[in-house]
Formats: C-alpha cells, structure tokens, sequence
C-alpha cells in the first residue's frame, strides 16, 4: 500500500520536491540522488496512509536527508585547497608533505579544543551558519559564538605558523 501511495506522491510532488532540493543542492545529480533517498525514507518510515499533509511530510523528510548530506560534505574550503594541493604536488613533493603535515597538526588541535568550540567552528565552517544561527542551534548567544570564534580561528591560525 505505501508503494502505491508513494508513486502518487510523487506523480503529486516531485516537481516541488525537485525545486526544494535544487534550492539547497547545485549539482543536479545531487538532487536526483537527494530526491531518491527522500523517497526511500519515506517508504521505509511508517504507514503513509496516515499522513495528513503528504507534501509537507515529504518535503519535511527532504530536509533532513539534505541536513545529514551537507554535514558529510567537505567544506568548500577544503576542496578548493585540496584543487590548488593537486595542482602544486606535481611540481613540489615538498609542498604535498608540507601540506599533510599542517593538515595533521590542523586535526591535532581540533581534537584538543574543548566541544563546544570545535562545534562552532565545524557549524561555521563546514555548513556556513552565522553566528545568529550557531547560537540558536546550540542555545548560545551571538556574542558566545563569536567569542569562541574567534579563539578557535586564533588556534588554528598559530597551528599553522608552527
């Protein structure tokens, strides 16, 4: 019964879950990926007969695949930084163990720094929140945040002069 209710649902409202998911995914194949697991959640989730607001439930169901997708992604610094490192390796091996190396101390020190900081900088860092947005998350105030911002961004900052 869910499957058949399932394909209504997505005669109904793919087209919606599509423009949902492309508002929050560039890549197109991502989207068709992100869609597809939304519907497999759904599926697999419960009873979809008693489901009063299907599209809501759907798109609901979208947002949270989209939030676990985005927190697996690498920053976008990272890629970049891992672009101009493949970029470089080939004419420096030195450059490519210099890297690894301050990746290491990076990691390092992460580790070391107390949780709810390193929180904070993986919110702001990895997934783009404003302070605004990390403080309501983790029921701190702006002012909090950006205080262990800024610590955080002075450690990392003197992990990579050492």
């Amino acid at each position: 019964m869910n499957e058949t209710l399932l394909k209504t649902w997505r005669r109904d409202w793919n087209r919606t879950l599509m423009r949902f998911l492309g508002k929050r995914v560039r890549a197109r194949v991502d989207v068709e990926d992100l869609a597809q697991e939304t519907y497999l959640r759904v599926l697999r989730a419960r009873d979809l007969s008693d489901v009063a607001n299907p599209e809501a439930y759907l798109l609901t169901v979208a947002g949270h695949v989209v939030v676990e997708w985005r927190a697996r992604q690498p920053p976008a610094d990272s890629m970049d930084a891992l672009d101009e490192l493949a970029v470089t390796t080939d004419s420096s091996p030195e450059l490519e163990i210099e890297a690894t190396l301050s990746q290491a101390r990076l990691e390092r020190t992460l580790a070391t720094m107390p949780p709810v900081m390193r929180a904070i900088l993986l919110l702001k860092l990895s997934h783009q929140r404003t302070a605004r947005q990390i403080a309501a998350e983790l029921e701190l105030t702006p002012r909090q945040v950006k205080r262990y911002l800024v610590r955080g961004y002075a450690l990392l900052h003197s992990t990579l002069e050492t």
